[in-house]
């Protein structure tokens, strides 16, 4: 399982947003529980926001228990030794194509959001985003977790998508687009 001081490391090596400081507290006052879904209601999640900058779209799945639109994500498991892995891991579950070769080395950005009562246990998630390239002639497969998965134009999005995500998608795009470009 990931380590505390990797966590913050890879926190740290994010955009340092509004949402920076919760993290910080968060793992100060929940070590490393907040990195276990059995740790609290408040927990660390790592998701990846899979884009295909030459045609401008995104791969978002119809998440089941959510019933929206979003990128890929989820809990960490006892296997991850990073955020990164855990946002890789989940995209290559999720979507079904595998193996996603370019992940940006840090998160896109930091995210916290409430969830619903069908989460259970679950009440606030604190989402490490990070960003993988893929192409949308790649087919992807639905997993367990999804009612569909498919690739969007930026400018042709679901209409149920997570609450705010029609206001940051744009700028998580070009973020996504950019630091994937950078590494070449």
């Amino acid at each position: 399982m990931i380590d505390l001081d990797t966590a913050r490391q890879e926190v740290d090596s994010g955009p340092r947003n509004s949402f920076a400081a919760a993290f910080t507290e968060l793992f100060d006052l929940q070590g490393s529980a907040s990195l276990r879904r059995s740790g609290g209601e408040h927990h660390v999640t790592a998701s990846c926001l899979v884009v295909d900058p030459t045609a401008e779209a995104v791969l978002l799945n119809h998440h089941r228990k959510a019933g929206l639109w979003g990128q890929f994500g989820g809990h960490l498991e006892s296997d991850d030794a990073s955020l990164r892995g855990a946002a890789r891991r989940e995209a290559e579950e999720e979507s079904g194509l595998y193996p996603l070769d370019r992940v940006t080395a840090a998160p896109i950005d930091l995210h916290v959001h409430d969830l619903s009562a069908a989460f259970g246990a679950c009440t606030r998630h604190f989402d490490v985003v990070y960003a993988a390239q893929a192409s949308t002639d790649d087919s992807p497969h639905v997993s367990d977790e999804s009612f569909d998965v498919a690739w969007f134009p930026l400018g042709r999005l679901p209409e149920n998508l997570m609450p705010d995500l029609p206001k940051r998608l744009p700028g998580l795009f070009r973020s996504a687009a950019a630091a994937l470009i950078s590494r070449g």
